[in-house]
């Protein structure tokens, strides 16, 4: 945590402005949550993001304050040395915070309302700190939903390297996924994109390539558990071909919609408590030994006890 003091001077107006003025690495939305989470004292006194300074007052800042309980983050190391950390990511964590103020001030990841995994390996790796590694560390993401395997590194240079097999698409990742229908082994070869003012990422002839192959590994009472091999890596593209084959991920909230839900029902199924995607895998040239290692996270109890009930 670094805390910072400034001395008002006169026409500074709206303290979250004033803050955002002062910390030029920090954005005004970060610096009014952090008046509005009580980080922020006038000459004392917590105030309101628009409360107008006079000039004279005394502002002290606290960045960098984490105010979520840790999570069991030990537990999801399934393996760890000098310059990379393999985590089985569980459902319900997102990445990194939104906005870009913890990556110019890399503290700040802490000051998010819910801790984020950039947050915790800031908070819980002194590498992450000192090393001189970006962005936490990360190197690839998974949604908030998404559960399973990833990598980050401890040092710059296995940072760099990660990345570059990403990059060249050396890296290999499976992810299993469940599906209402029956569905073929097939190749999907649709761009992947956001259409212009829109968030949702889909299939647009105006994206960037995306190959995903897919298989059934099981099938059961009308629903199917799903390998899916991504070759390349766009956001949200299993979800996306899968949407596009008319079989989108349950529990999608993007894709798996009052018609999917009831095809569910028809079937006589419930609709699971997330989306059902996990990832499964990862296969990649370890950045120092050079080895090709390959790391699985074991289907967690929610995933696995949805599909049980089919059977």
């Amino acid at each position: 945590m670094s805390e910072e003091r400034f001395t008002v001077g006169a026409g500074a107006g709206r303290l979250d402005k004033f803050l955002a003025d002062k910390l030029s690495d920090v954005s005004r939305a970060h610096c009014r949550a952090l008046v509005e989470k009580g980080r922020v004292t006038v000459d004392g006194r917590v105030k309101s993001p628009a409360y107008k300074l006079r000039g004279g007052e005394v502002v002290s800042v606290r960045i960098g304050d984490a105010d979520w309980v840790l999570p069991a983050f030990d537990k999801w190391i399934l393996h760890e040395d000098k310059d990379i950390l393999v985590l089985h990511k569980p459902s319900g964590i997102v990445c990194h915070p939104v906005g870009e103020s913890w990556l110019k001030r890399p503290e700040a990841v802490l000051d998010d309302t819910e801790a984020t995994l950039a947050g915790i390996l800031w908070h819980e790796r002194p590498e992450v700190r000192t090393s001189g590694v970006e962005r936490c560390g990360l190197i690839h993401r998974l949604d908030r939903q998404t559960s399973g395997v990833l990598v980050t590194a401890k040092r710059p240079k296995a940072q760099k390297a990660l990345l570059k097999g990403f990059r060249e698409r050396s890296v290999k990742k499976v992810y299993r996924a469940i599906v209402v229908g029956r569905l073929s082994e097939t190749k999907v070869d649709a761009p992947i994109g956001r259409l212009p003012g829109r968030r949702k990422v889909q299939v647009s002839p105006w994206g960037k390539d995306a190959k995903t192959e897919f298989k059934t590994v099981e099938f059961a009472k009308g629903m199917s558990l799903v390998e899916a091999r991504p070759k390349t890596g766009r956001t949200h593209q299993i979800r996306a071909h899968l949407a596009l084959l008319g079989h989108p991920v349950v529990g999608d909230h993007e894709w798996f919609k009052d018609e999917e839900n009831a095809a569910l029902k028809r079937l006589g199924h419930q609709p699971p408590s997330r989306m059902m995607l996990h990832a499964y895998r990862l296969r990649f040239t370890h950045p120092t030994s050079e080895k090709t290692v390959s790391y699985t996270g074991a289907l967690p109890a929610d995933f696995k006890n949805y599909w049980k009930s089919f059977k």
